[in-house]
């Protein structure tokens, strides 16, 4: 717990990447050594007014310029605020919080899922984990939405983009597409982040395989350390069904515990 503190950061870019999405990059003195892809930032806004912090998936980072990068959606009064801090502007960051995806040391392909903003989870996982083959498939509403494809492109041997309307890429549900490939990827593992509804349908589309499949829940936060429960999940452990911090018992948990 001792790199568990607040840092001062500086906003190095803060742009507007689709509609009503953006993509800070934050520099640190000192970025903690230990970062793994899944594992989340939490931000305390420069005014007064909002007094909970707010909690942002670790998109990307890098070591040697002690960078993180947040991808956000303007969705309330608090991302609104932070979509108008300038280049220059310090924040102060708790980083990082919550467990990440670690793949198992015998695996040697993985599935990378994204749905809608779930998708910058992502890019840190094979920043983390080099030595994988990535495969990734990105869901959207529409074009409109689409993000991080030229990111993780770099890193997959395959990457395939769905939207739901077809305006981008393959037409459909992303969930589907993927079952469709699954015996030609033979994948090891699948890592997915997106929202509830996804992950009832990835259920239901990968029923038939073999395959874990490991996922980043999202849930209302107010201290990020545990202490709060305002982040509880529903889980089922050895056939009894119980609460979980999504904060520090997460955000990253097996598909096959979590009570959807």
């Amino acid at each position: 717990m001792s790199e568990l503190k607040d840092r001062v950061g500086e906003i190095l870019l803060n742009e507007r990447v689709a509609k009503d999405i953006y993509k800070m990059v934050i520099a640190f003195e000192d970025l903690p050594q230990k970062i793994k892809g899944g594992q989340f930032a939490h931000v305390k806004l420069n005014d007064k007014s909002h007094l909970l912090r707010r909690p942002f998936c670790i998109c990307n980072y890098d070591r040697e310029k002690n960078t993180i990068t947040i991808c956000y959606a303007v969705v309330g009064e608090g991302t609104k605020v932070l979509s108008t801090y300038k280049t220059g502007e310090k924040i102060k960051v708790i980083l990082p919080l919550g467990n990440g995806f670690v793949p198992d040391k015998s695996a040697k392909k993985i599935v990378l899922l994204g749905g809608g903003m779930g998708s910058a989870v992502l890019p840190a996982i094979p920043t983390s984990n080099p030595e994988y083959e990535y495969y990734t498939y990105l869901g959207f509403a529409n074009k409109d939405k689409v993000v991080l494809e030229e990111d993780m492109a770099k890193v997959s041997k395959q990457i395939i983009v769905a939207t739901d309307d077809g305006s981008y890429g393959k037409k459909g549900f992303v969930t589907n597409i993927l079952a469709e490939d699954m015996e030609k990827i033979k994948p090891d593992v699948v890592f997915c982040c997106g929202p509830e509804v996804m992950y009832k349908a990835l259920k239901k589309a990968l029923q038939g395989f073999d395959v874990p499949i490991i996922v980043s829940l999202e849930a209302r936060m107010g201290c990020g350390i545990g202490a709060c429960l305002v982040c509880n999940c529903k889980v089922m452990r050895k056939g009894v069904e119980q609460y979980a911090r999504v904060c520090v018992d997460g955000p990253v948990f097996s598909l096959d515990e979590v009570v959807l």
